[in-house]
Order: structure tokens, then sequence, then C-alpha cells
């Protein structure tokens, strides 16, 4: 099975930017090549350093290539939407100047969803006017990527506005196919009771980019029955190792094979980097095990 297989420093715990518990961006880069890892993420905007030369050089000695960026910022809220579509401008620009295919589009997560996190039934839904601005604003921030030769895609997420089965096909029924593509996110789709492998087979070649994510079920199902919030789930390492969690990788390889997926994916391992266990020595074991079954 050959895909480009990446990592991305949300293995490190890098979310944000300007978190002061974020480590310092070169021990990150390079431990993501240290880990045997040629394809990696930029990151959130803002993390790494903004000049592109010194950046592609940075990436080039490590021996790296950035495959996507995100945008990780409440689609949801009309108020936030300059910052939004700032945010995509920016990080727009860096994925050019490195060479990027992908631009991940993320919702926030939120108090009122985080607090719901996995359980639908219980979960508060968007009113028609901010589902109509996020529909909006997912299409908006389309024209800014593929006028710049960069494919924009979708990714579902534990603890937002766009995170069961149904808010997800909703927003890809309004969405063109031919310009928002989708990004399976393997762990944040079981979080929230979603079959990826079914979405994949579903929306076939419309799928153009993966994150390869696993969730342990013992904790998953202690934060489904406690309703701990989304956040203290990452804490309590809710997300774990590929190949120590609750996906049949086996499956995923068969699936991606037969129906001929040859594109990227992206390791990732939602951290809190002050709690949590070794990133380096995680990316090593979940890139080991893929290889061991046919990746």
């Amino acid at each position: 099975m050959q895909i480009r297989l990446g990592n991305a420093p949300v293995s490190w715990g890098v979310d944000y930017a300007d978190d002061p518990k974020n480590p310092p961006w070169p021990k990150v880069m390079g431990e993501i090549a240290e880990a045997g890892y040629q394809y990696t993420e930029l990151g959130p905007c803002g993390y790494y350093p903004g000049d592109s030369d010194r950046l592609r050089t940075e990436f080039g000695r490590h021996g790296l290539s950035v495959v996507a960026g995100f945008v990780f910022q409440p689609l949801h809220d009309p108020l936030q939407k300059q910052k939004v579509l700032d945010e995509s401008r920016q990080t727009l620009d860096v994925l050019g100047a490195v060479g990027a295919e992908f631009l991940v589009t993320i919702d926030h997560i939120s108090d009122e969803r985080m607090v719901t996190a996995g359980r639908r039934d219980h979960a508060v839904r968007l009113d028609l006017p901010r589902r109509e601005h996020m529909i909006a604003l997912i299409d908006e921030i389309a024209d800014l990527a593929l006028e710049r030769g960069i494919t924009p895609v979708l990714h579902q997420h534990a603890g937002t506005y766009i995170e069961f089965e149904d808010e997800l096909e909703s927003l890809l029924q309004r969405l063109e196919p031919d310009r928002v593509a989708i990004c399976i996110d393997t762990g944040h789709m079981v979080y929230a009771g979603i079959d990826p492998l079914a979405v994949f087979k579903r929306h076939g070649k419309r799928v153009k980019y993966f994150h390869f994510k696993d969730i342990d079920p013992t904790v998953h199902a202690r934060v489904l029955a406690e309703r701990i919030p989304f956040l203290k789930a990452v804490e309590e390492n809710i997300f774990c190792p590929l190949g120590s969690g609750v996906i049949n990788w086996i499956d995923v390889a068969k699936s991606l094979n037969d129906l001929g997926y040859r594109g990227a994916a992206t390791v990732e391992q939602d951290i809190d980097p002050t709690i949590s266990s070794d990133p380096l020595e995680n990316a090593v074991r979940s890139l080991s095990y893929l290889r061991s079954v046919g990746f």
C-alpha cells in the first residue's frame, strides 16, 4: 500500500502558535524527521518561522516535504469571519511557498459542544443563520485555496459543530464536490460514532486526504459514560499510538488499496504536551506499526 505517510506538530501538542506549552519548533521538526517520516504538515500559522526562504531551507535540511496546513477557527461564528479569512490567507500564502497540496478546514472546538463530544443525542445544534454562515464561509475559504492551486478539504472534529455524521453529510451536500473535498480523520470520526471507512466508500474520490489517528477504547467508553469534555479526554490520553487503539488498520489498508487511494496520510496523536507521553517514541511506534500491516 503505497501512500505518503507524514506526521505533524499536533502530535507534539502544538495546536496554537502562541501556546506557552509548545515545545520549540526546531525540536518538533527534527523529531518528525528522526522518527522516520518524509512528509509533514505546517502546524498552526505562526508556529514555524514566517520567512518562506528560511522555512523551505529548514524543511529541506530535514528531508521533509509539506503536504498540508490547517485553519482551525470558529467557522460557526459570524463575528469571527474576518479573523478566519485573514488566517486562511496567511496560511495559504505559506503553503504555497512551501509547495503544499491541501488546506484542511476545521471548525474550532466550542465550550457548548466540547461538553457533549461523542454524545450525539445531547449536543446543541447550530441554528439556521449560523449554519448558513458556516456553509458560505467554507465556500469562501475554498475560493482562496483554489485560486492558489491548493485543494481545500473539510475535516470533521470532535467537540465542534461539524462532529456528527448528519452534520458532516448535510454540509457536504451543500458544498460542490469539485470545490470542497474531504479529509477523513479516523480518530475523530470514531470518537463521534462514525465509521470512517463507510464515509470513504460512500464518497470515494472526493476523499483527497487522511489524518490517521487512533483512540483508546477503554478511555473512550469512560469518557462517554462519565460525560468527560473533549479537552479533558485529551488530557486523559484518549488518543494513542496507531495499533494500540480501536482502529483496525489492516481493514484501513485494504479499503484504501481496493479503492485505489494513492494520496497522503498524516499520523496525528492529539496530546497535552505537559502531561502526555513521549511524542517521538509514539511517532516511531505508529510508523513502525503501519509498515507492519502493509503501508
